[in-house]
């Protein structure tokens, strides 16, 4: 089972209630309710004006004697925690500080206004040790109190996702996420990938897939495109050319690995497209006789191309129109494919009706102009295979609009 760690280092702050409150008073003590006991006031004020001066490590000595003590109390040792923690803190001992905050909550004794505070603390200290039993339990005491945010919300559904509770942990999940979307964040990626994970574990594959794709169009990362575009091999009616395309898109995003490259290349030449093949496979590094071959065949392409091209424009169909812009593409061409699969797809009488709108879409996709992508890869039909291979482009062109700069007032994107 792949497991979720926690979400970042907990980073101790000065540790929100009481610590904050102890740190700006001067003789808060005395007056604490409940109180402090005499016994260890004034091991707790000296401590309190080492850690105004920053001297943590004398801090942390005075509050060692006040352990030290007989007979104190929950609340004693409780406020002994807290300014504990802040002390580790300073000293950057992150390991410390989050034990010490989980040794407060576990005396019990914080006192009403402080709790939520507390169990905010502890269930990210106990996230960051990866205690997740505690994670848990805290993360229920502070859902009581309605004082779950989006981070504490994240880090318990790890906690339940590494304890085989994925039902759980797909609900706290998506709570982290909804409270991202209310305050106008973007959703926490971790959430995403648990509520995903959870989705697969569950087998809700088609769940899991399309919180893939929310992720996808959130992060734009090359890693998620390559699972997408994994899982949409599978795609009933695939074929080479339809695999073609996800190998482009794949280019696109970033997403290719190492072996992708040959069956690629292979791809391009295999369907009579040698200039894409050979800049594939050199791309990946790929040498031997495909790569020469590939080179051989697109120099006499190059060579053939304006010939070709008026050969298409001639034609009364539009089946050498698409193949002439299929070929532009593997030149990095993409308006002249765009101008010849639109030519293509009015003349008509393709063998495969779904080519001409696929090349244009991805081919303005290529040139930026993602809002008239969109709207052209809607109108790919046919087999799920080449459904689902157009959806995979809108969604990259959507994901490359959303992150695309405003243009200035009275300017047109640039394209």
């Amino acid at each position: 089972m792949k497991r979720f760690a926690s979400r970042s280092a907990f980073a101790v702050c000065v540790l929100c209630a009481g610590i904050a409150a102890f740190a700006a008073q001067s003789a808060a003590f005395a007056d604490a309710k409940p109180k402090v006991s005499k016994a260890v006031t004034a091991q707790l004020v000296d401590a309190q004006k080492s850690l105004q001066a920053k001297d943590y490590q004398g801090a942390l000595a005075k509050l060692k004697e006040a352990q030290a003590v007989a007979d104190i109390t929950p609340f004693d040792n409780y406020i002994i925690d807290r300014l504990m923690a802040a002390a580790d803190q300073g000293l950057n001992d992150m390991a410390g500080a989050s034990n010490a905050v989980l040794a407060a909550a576990d005396t019990g004794a914080a006192p009403d206004d402080e709790k939520k505070a507390v169990y905010h603390d502890s269930l990210q200290a106990s996230a960051f040790l990866q205690q997740w039993p505690k994670t848990i339990a805290y993360g229920q005491q502070l859902a009581q109190l309605n004082g779950l945010d989006a981070t504490t919300a994240a880090n318990l559904a790890i906690a339940y996702y590494n304890t085989n509770d994925f039902t759980h942990a797909q609900q706290s999940a998506q709570q982290s996420i909804d409270f991202s979307k209310a305050a106008g964040q973007p959703p926490d990626q971790n959430a995403m990938k648990i509520v995903m994970s959870s989705q697969v574990k569950q087998n809700n594959q088609a769940g899991a897939e399309q919180t893939l794709e929310q992720l996808a169009m959130q992060s734009n990362s090359p890693d998620t495109w390559a699972q997408l575009v994994a899982v949409s091999f599978g795609a009933k009616g695939m074929s080479d050319l339809g695999a073609l395309y996800l190998y482009r898109l794949l280019v696109l995003t970033g997403g290719m690995k190492p072996e992708d490259y040959k069956v690629m290349g292979s791809l391009a030449s295999q369907l009579g497209y040698p200039t894409e093949a050979a800049k594939v496979l050199e791309q990946g590094g790929q040498g031997g006789a495909a790569l020469t071959k590939a080179r051989h065949d697109a120099a006499m392409d190059e060579r053939a191309l304006p010939q070709i091209a008026a050969s298409a424009e001639k034609s009364r169909t539009g089946e050498q129109d698409v193949k002439l812009g299929e070929d532009y593409w593997g030149y990095s061409r993409y308006a002249d494919a765009e101008t010849a699969a639109r030519r293509a797809t009015g003349k008509g009488g393709l063998k495969i009706p779904s080519e001409g709108p696929m090349l244009v879409g991805a081919a303005q996709t290529a040139q930026g102009k993602y809002a008239e992508a969109i709207q052209t890869l809607s109108q790919v039909a046919g087999s799920e295979a080449n459904t689902r291979t157009a959806h995979l482009w809108s969604l990259y062109a959507q994901a490359k609009q959303r992150s695309a700069p405003a243009a200035p007032a009275g300017q047109s994107p640039t394209r």
